[in-house]
């Protein structure tokens, strides 16, 4: 039997060090991976007029690197290596009387465990539970890196799949009309539909549209009339071919009100009277296939969007701060059926926007902390990067929410994650020039489809004017502000306005 080269004996029901049955989390340069103390750093620190040994306990961030490998990377960062370590220790600052067995305080930690058949440029990888040096051999400590162990809630029993069958109701796509059943079930048909009669318009700001064939308009913006293909096959037959039969039969010289029942018993003695089921089959139950919902989907959609451009442009036109606004050098240009129009300071574009004021170049882009929240601090640029503007001098436009958060091209769901890649390339990573943050912004901009091109091109040079002769000055990708200790870097960058 061979003595394994650590003492460590193990975790209860995780593999010993020296095995290969289930490999570990490599370190790299990354603060989550951490270096713990397990016996205290013992440093000599002034108490009074005395020296005293003091133990403390003691942790490093694999952030804090050194000598690791470039050209081999986890996950794309830096891997550790034996001959890596980290800078400095953190927690034995009061010992400044350096370490008992070191003479050093907040040194450097050294790999001592590693793995056997894995290397980086030739150096061993240091792994997950591996030991250390700490504070220059003052004392040993383990590396702790567990990536996120929680877990997600199934899906409740109730909550159907869009576009499973458990979401659909029933469908009827086709059925005899010649056969008895087939005259009753026709019958019952229109019956219900007469019983069902109009609906009132409830009150409030928001109510029921009609789209093509007198059918509802979905709810709740565009993001709402993206229903299951199932729930719009059942719209279509229960309204737009009952609408196609009549408007058939009026072609025919016979004009039926479908919520008149007695018209609608006319027309079920009509349909009888036919001679064939040609006529039914082809105009009131012919099936709808996948392209046709597709195809109507799209019809409601643009509905949607240009009802809601009509109201937001009503809207701005009346509002009773159009005229401030203006005058602050606000731009607004409204054109019949497009979204209007608005760019300007982000403190005036909020008075007068139907929907929600959008920072063109986002704010993040020039803080160092959090997001402020009252107008003291909105006016401020405490906390924020050299020659920035304020929170509320920041550039905006005003878009509808579906251009700002939901629709599958809105402005943050591309924009977010292309400024998260960009602060990849940079060092330290989390900041980018503010010429290529501006670019990235530009993009963002174009794919909004909804948008007018115009309005496009007046964002666009907001943010040429805003960014203007500042394009290499660095500021921030991310958008959790940084974190100390690891986030030392990016904040000394950002606060001194170049790299």
């Amino acid at each position: 039997m061979s003595i394994p080269r650590d003492n460590y004996v193990g975790e209860p029901d995780y593999p010993t060090p020296w095995t290969t049955k289930q490999p570990r989390e490599g370190l790299r340069d990354l603060d989550e991976a951490k270096i713990v103390s397990l016996s205290p750093d013992v440093c000599l620190t002034p108490v009074g007029s005395s020296v005293v040994s003091i133990p403390y306990p003691i942790v490093d961030y694999c952030g804090h690197d050194k000598d690791y490998t470039p050209s081999v990377r986890f996950t794309g960062k830096k891997a550790m290596a034996l001959r890596s370590c980290t800078t400095h220790v953190h927690g034995d600052a009061p010992g400044t009387k350096k370490g008992f067995k070191s003479g050093t305080v907040g040194n450097v930690c050294e790999p001592i465990g590693h793995a056997d058949q894995v290397r980086a440029e030739g150096s061993h990888v240091i792994r997950h539970l591996d030991r250390f040096w700490m504070n220059n051999r003052n004392t040993q400590g383990e590396a702790i890196f567990v990536r996120g162990t929680e877990t997600y809630d199934p899906p409740a029993d109730d909550d159907p799949i869009m576009g499973s069958l458990a979401a659909q109701k029933p469908i009827q796509l086709a059925f005899d009309a010649t056969s008895p059943e087939g005259q009753r079930l026709l019958r019952e048909f229109m019956a219900r539909q007469a019983e069902q009669g109009a609906t009132q318009p409830k009150s409030g700001s928001s109510l029921g549209r009609k789209g093509n064939f007198g059918r509802p308009i979905p709810g709740g913006g565009l993001a709402g009339a993206a229903i299951a293909l199932g729930e719009i096959q059942n719209q279509y037959y229960a309204g737009s071919r009952l609408w196609r039969l009549r408007n058939s039969l009026e072609e025919q010289g016979t004009v039926v009100d479908p919520s008149n029942p007695r018209e609608l018993q006319a027309l079920s003695n009509y349909s009888e009277n036919l001679g064939g089921t040609s006529f039914i089959k082809r105009n009131f139950f012919a099936p709808m296939t996948e392209d046709e919902a597709l195809n109507q989907l799209k019809m409601e959609l643009q509905e949607v969007r240009k009802q809601e451009a009509r109201e937001a442009t009503e809207a701005v036109l009346n509002s009773k701060r159009l005229e401030a606004a203006v005058g602050q050098g606000v731009r607004v240009d409204v054109d019949e059926g497009e979204w209007p129009c608005i760019v300007g300071p982000y403190k005036y574009v909020e008075t007068i926007c139907p929907g929600e004021a959008h920072h063109i170049i986002p704010d993040m882009v020039y803080r160092l902390g959090t997001a402020p929240e009252t107008q003291t601090e909105k006016e401020s640029t405490a906390g924020r990067i050299p020659n920035s503007p304020t929170y509320n001098q920041g550039q905006a436009i005003c878009l509808s929410p579906g251009m700002h958060r939901t629709d599958d091209d809105a402005v943050h769901k591309s924009l977010n994650p292309a400024l998260a890649s960009l602060g990849q390339n940079y060092n330290p990573q989390g900041t980018a020039p503010l010429g290529k943050i501006r670019d990235e912004a530009h993009k963002a901009i174009d794919r909004i489809e909804g948008l007018p091109e115009k309005c496009k091109k007046m964002a666009k040079d907001a943010a040429d004017a805003q960014v203007n002769i500042k394009f290499r000055q660095p500021g921030r990708t991310t958008l959790r502000p940084p974190r100390l200790p690891g986030g030392q870097g990016v904040i000394d960058v950002l606060k001194a306005g170049t790299y």
